[in-house]
């Protein structure tokens, strides 16, 4: 059995050595950051800072050489086999025709020393949660046993003859047809900030008229010492929203920019490889055939403007967590288009998923609001009548008695409002296709989501519905996917019932 390489050790060595000064510093930090502190008292816990480091990276050497001493893999005729694990020892054979994805990845330490970290995965919703085997090589070996497990996969054995490279459609490239340029990847940043503006804009007009509300009432001296809590509180809830926002901007242009570097979509026979990031660069392999689903997104903004993002529902699609890989689910395939480019993407890429046009849509609007305003409006008058009832037994002043009381009806109101706009678009957006085998949802109400997915990969429908709504033929219908219990749901809401008839002739089929 091969072992890995020995670059596994030093990149982990440096990138723990950080994480060393990080544990010590968190265990030592009244030492050095207690207003009790002086010069005498740091001085003296230097050396226990020293100690404490070289202990606990001594732990790290120990474990990253034992981890290298007791880990490998080997390919055999027909399956793969891989050993890793120190406390506790793993053992993982997969047979290559079960391979279901394979993919590639580099963090800044690994490229630093030239080494790649390869995670197989068989697709097992038992295993889901981690991929089954794990391979650290070379860059260009890793590279090597990427096309060979591709080719394994699909032929099952071993065979020198198949290495041939076969036609490749590049779609990223400056003539292809999808290209995450720094234009859209600006434009991507911000509308997802414009997302967060729009928010924060209808709290700041809410923010103005109570603050202008609670200044009148404390010049009026209706509220007192509650009037200039109340505004101190809503001042310091709009100086969060602000820095919220702020970290937003900043956080999206780290991941447009970074986390999207050199975005590229490469589609090779059966196999479909996405490639993508600077400071940790990962290539996602998956067949063609393994494709559960592919879910279109419009955030509010991104509809008004007339754009989407394309993900796809994968099994194996991993990304980082440990030595071993816990499954993404969502995998993007495109991070951000115009929504009327999407046929023609999908046409190209993954001609068996361009979505069919709503073929039904939602019968009633208040069947979407009926049962929230009934709970909300039980909610509100228990609120009420707590608050009330200790302000009536010791005797708080009628004008304090009426803020609260329209403080709450107010917020009830405010979501009453809002649940009233995100009913009144999912009425608009809730809809089903059925053709040929092919099911497209629509879905979602500030955020409308379109999934579609083949009928074979349908393993059960439910019918949701109430007395009421049964009598008047409307239901809601709820369709499990064939993959990982975490997203296997799609839900279309307030639809006529006859459509579960349809559902069902497809499971039997």
């Amino acid at each position: 059995m091969k072992k890995f390489d020995k670059g596994y050790i030093l990149s982990s060595l440096l990138s723990d050595l950080f994480g060393s000064l990080v544990i010590v510093f968190i265990f030592l930090k009244d030492f050095f950051l207690s207003d009790e502190s002086n010069p005498e008292d740091i001085k003296a816990a230097i050396p226990f800072f020293v100690i404490g480091f070289a202990v606990v990276y001594l732990c790290f050497i120990v474990y990253r050489i034992l981890y290298y001493k007791t880990s490998g893999y080997e390919l055999t005729e027909n399956e793969i086999k891989c050993n890793r694990g120190v406390l506790f020892r793993k053992r993982s054979v997969l047979d290559y025709k079960k391979v279901h994805a394979i993919n590639k990845k580099q963090n800044l330490f690994h490229r630093i020393f030239g080494i790649a970290i390869l995670t197989i995965d068989s697709g097992s919703t038992n295993t889901s949660h981690q991929a089954e085997i794990t391979i650290i090589e070379k860059d260009k070996v890793a590279d090597a046993l990427l096309n060979e497990l591709n080719l394994l996969k699909e032929g099952g054995r071993r065979n020198v003859e198949s290495t041939q490279p076969k036609d490749e459609l590049l779609l990223s490239d400056e003539d292809s047809l999808y290209s995450f340029t720094s234009g859209k990847k600006m434009l991507y940043t911000l509308i997802n900030i414009a997302s967060t503006a729009f928010f924060t804009a209808l709290f700041a007009v809410l923010t103005i008229i109570v603050l202008g509300i609670c200044k009148l009432m404390i010049r009026q001296g209706f509220l007192g010492t509650w009037g200039q809590y109340f505004l101190y509180a809503f001042l310091i809830t709009v100086g969060a929203m602000l820095l919220f926002s702020m970290f937003s901007l900043i956080g999206c242009l780290i991941h447009s920019f970074v986390g999207y570097y050199k975005f590229k979509i490469t589609k090779r026979g059966n196999d479909i490889q996405i490639s993508y990031g600077l400071l940790e660069k990962h290539t996602n392999t998956f067949s063609y055939d393994r494709i559960k689903a592919v879910k279109i997104t419009q955030g509010l903004v991104q509809r008004m403007l007339g754009f989407a993002s394309i993900r796809l529902e994968v099994i194996g699609y991993t990304v980082k967590s440990g030595d071993d890989d816990k499954n993404a689910g969502l995998g993007v395939l495109v991070p951000f288009c115009k929504y009327n480019e999407i046929g023609e993407i999908l046409g190209k890429v993954l001609p068996d998923y361009v979505p069919d046009k709503k073929q039904t849509k939602s019968v009633s609007y208040f069947s979407f609001i009926s049962w929230f305003a009934l709970i909300l409006g039980i909610i509100t008058g228990v609120v009420l009548l707590q608050a009330t009832v200790p302000m009536l037994i010791f005797n708080v002043s009628s004008s304090v008695m009426v803020a609260v009381t329209l403080a709450i009806v107010g917020v009830g109101v405010i979501i009453l409002v809002v649940k009233v706009l995100s009913a009144a678009l999912s009425y608009q957006n809730n809809g089903l296709a059925i053709s040929n085998g092919k099911i497209t949802a629509y879905y979602g109400g500030f955020t409308k989501n379109v999934t579609v997915f083949m009928a074979r990969n349908l393993i059960a429908a439910e019918n949701v519905t109430t007395p009421l709504r049964h009598k008047a033929g409307i239901t809601s219908l709820v369709m499990h996917l064939k993959t990982n219990a975490l997203s296997n749901e799609v839900k279309v809401h307030i639809q006529n019932s006859s459509l579960s008839e349809e559902l069902e002739k497809l499971l039997i089929l």
